[in-house]
């Protein structure tokens, strides 16, 4: 209901108006000293005339016929609220005499006291009650690229988060408030992270952040966050400084900052000692397209590393690696020829490293290629196309098919947020991809194996103990963006139309074909398991872990509280801290620095232009 225009309610026909000169105010109802002829006139009432003859302004009719002056209903107002203070003080002077009448006034001084109290308390429950939707809102932000080349990383977040802010409004995690999700796009660069750290410090309502994803984009939204108290947890934050810096190594540096992946401290070690111990290479040469923020580059602690334990690296190559400029690339190609490697480790972008992979190609070079998690992209292999396969990729970043808690995050999310289309499809009714006389044909030797000069085996192959069922060469998977492949074996047992099932079913008799035909779906169900799994972004149960963190401390801070404060944010990131609860990626505890306490390390290997889960490492 709008309020009534001042003007149109002065102009209504049955609106109350003063008596206009020369019209007698005397009513049947209000009687005046008879020596009253003008409104001027009007004289204050005595004191002990009756006030109940006092009629409301809102009784005053129009037509004039009944009503007072102004003047005067103000002096007759006037001296009824006079006599009644009057009466008042009397009761007060007469009950202070008598024990029970002080008694008496101070139960009713007490109650006058607590009526605002009373009436306040009902307006806020009432305000709560409401429709059932609280009034107090607190928001969760997501600093993530949601356009762009690494678009589909950065929408799983905001999805991640979205789903983990839905299902705590759903189920009153934080009781008398209501969460929402502000997302921004920070264009993994960092004057899209310095607006977006603006965005969120400036938001009243922001309780914490979930991102950036870039650690370019970290190093400059970082301050501003924290000059705000905004907690921020990164799903991927990789550069060691953003916790630690060598200069001060006691100093944590952004106190409001967390983050849930490992270091690139721990993905060179990681992968040096796999060249070196488990590929059994011996002369590496480096290529580094990795940012360069003034300090020791992923690249260049690989090659310390790989140094240490025992290789020789000939030459680290210092190029764009966000580009595709066709004279770096060549020149880099021809540089390692020479050099003659037996592993090359390259830290660039997906883009460089799939051309430079055609150039080795072009040179005459047949090398394994170890990579960075930059080229954990489906634009690498399909620039590389099958010169990839046996390549071997490592990230910070577990997929969904090897977290064994990922279950019903995996489910919530696919019905949240929906399966690639024609995922379903893939997997041919009939078809028994995966089998073990199957995997054996896909499985990569000699010098581009995986696992050096054997096929994968043991704790090194996609079917050893820390890998997922279906994950052999016979199977399917999808890209960590999302871009389901069908494995050289499906496309054969598409190719013969009935698959090895039909076969072990003629050859079994009639009589065990219902049997047969459940385990094919079995295998079916597993297989498309798996492709539900890792069609999902690996760094979005990064961040859904990341929104559950904020979520839970900040049910432990905002109850009772009526806004978020600074004092609030403070709270929340004291709560985080010295929170610890079993994630869908893990354990999720911090140390001191903000760092998580059990980081791992995912390798992949390539094979049919996809990328299959190898191992996981523990991230020391």
């Amino acid at each position: 209901m709008t309020r009534d225009d001042p003007e149109d309610v002065a102009a209504s026909p049955g609106s109350p108006r003063a008596p206009r000169h020369g019209e007698d105010p005397a009513s049947e109802d209000l009687q005046v000293p008879g020596n009253v002829r003008k409104p001027d006139d009007v004289q204050a009432p005595d004191e002990n005339q009756a006030s109940d003859e006092l009629q409301a302004p809102d009784d005053v009719q129009s037509s004039g016929e009944r009503g007072a002056p102004p003047v005067g209903r103000a002096r007759l107002i006037a001296g009824a609220v006079m006599a009644a203070a009057r009466a008042v003080r009397r009761w007060v002077g007469r009950s202070a005499r008598t024990g029970r009448g002080r008694v008496l006034l101070a139960a009713v001084t007490a109650v006058a006291l607590a009526i605002p109290s009373v009436i306040g308390f009902l307006l806020v429950s009432a305000a709560d009650d409401g429709g059932g939707v609280p009034e107090r809102v607190a928001s969760i932000g997501v600093m993530a690229p949601l356009s762009g080349a690494s678009a589909d990383a950065g929408s799983s977040v905001r999805n991640a988060v979205t789903l983990a802010v839905e299902e705590a409004n759903r189920d009153g995690t934080v009781p008398g408030w209501k969460l929402e999700v502000v997302a921004h796009d920070d264009l993994s660069r960092p004057d899209g992270g310095a607006a977006g750290a603006d965005l969120f410090a400036d938001n009243e309502r922001m309780i914490g952040v979930v991102g950036p994803l870039s650690s370019s984009v970290a190093m400059v939204s970082l301050d501003r966050l924290g000059e705000a108290g905004l907690p921020v947890i990164s799903p991927s934050n990789a550069e060691p400084t953003l916790t630690e810096r060598p200069e001060a190594p006691d100093d944590r540096p952004y106190p409001t900052y967390f983050r849930l992946s490992g270091t690139d401290e721990q993905l060179s070690a990681v992968a040096a000692d796999y060249a070196v111990h488990t590929l059994g290479r011996s002369r590496i040469s480096v290529v580094d397209g990795s940012p360069d923020y003034g300090m020791i580059t992923l690249a260049e602690r690989f090659a310390r590393d790989a140094r240490e334990a025992g290789a020789t690296v000939p030459a680290v190559h210092r190029v764009e690696g966000g580009s595709t400029d066709d004279d770096e690339i060549e020149k880099t190609a021809r540089a390692i020829r020479d050099e003659a490697p037996d592993l090359v480790y390259l830290a660039t972008g997906a883009a460089f490293a799939g051309e430079l992979r055609q150039a080795f190609a072009d040179e005459g070079v047949s090398v394994q290629v170890l990579g960075a998690d930059g080229l954990l992209s489906h634009d690498y292999v399909e620039r590389a196309q099958s010169l990839a396969d046996g390549d071997v990729i490592t990230d910070l970043s577990v997929p969904a098919s090897q977290l064994p808690s990922a279950g019903a995050f995996v489910a919530a999310y696919t019905k949240r947020f929906g399966a690639p289309e024609g995922l379903d499809n893939l997997l041919p009714d009939g078809s028994s991809a995966g089998s073990a006389s199957e995997s054996g044909s896909t499985g990569q030797s000699g010098e581009n194996s995986p696992s050096g000069e054997n096929s994968p085996s043991g704790e090194n192959s996609p079917s050893g103990e820390n890998s997922q069922s279906g994950l052999s060469g016979g199977s399917e998977t999808a890209t960590p963006q999302g871009r389901v492949q069908p494995s050289a074996d499906t496309r054969s047992n598409q190719r013969r139309g009935d698959g090895a099932a039909g076969a072990a079913a003629d050859s079994s008799g009639s009589s065990d074909l219902s049997e047969q035909e459940r385990a094919v779906q079995r295998s079916r169900d597993a297989e498309l398991a798996v492709l539900r799994a890792d069609a999902i972004p690996p760094v979005a149960a990064y961040a859904y872990d990341a929104a559950r963190a904020l979520i839970r401390a900040a049910a432990a801070v905002l109850p009772g509280r009526t806004e978020v404060t600074k004092a609030a944010r403070a709270a929340v990131v004291d709560a985080i801290g010295a929170g610890e609860y079993a994630g869908v990626t893990g354990r999720i505890a911090f140390d001191a620095r903000g760092d998580l306490r059990s980081p791992r390390v995912a390798l992949y290997s390539v094979l049919a232009e996809r990328f299959v889960p190898l191992q996981v490492e523990a991230g020391d």
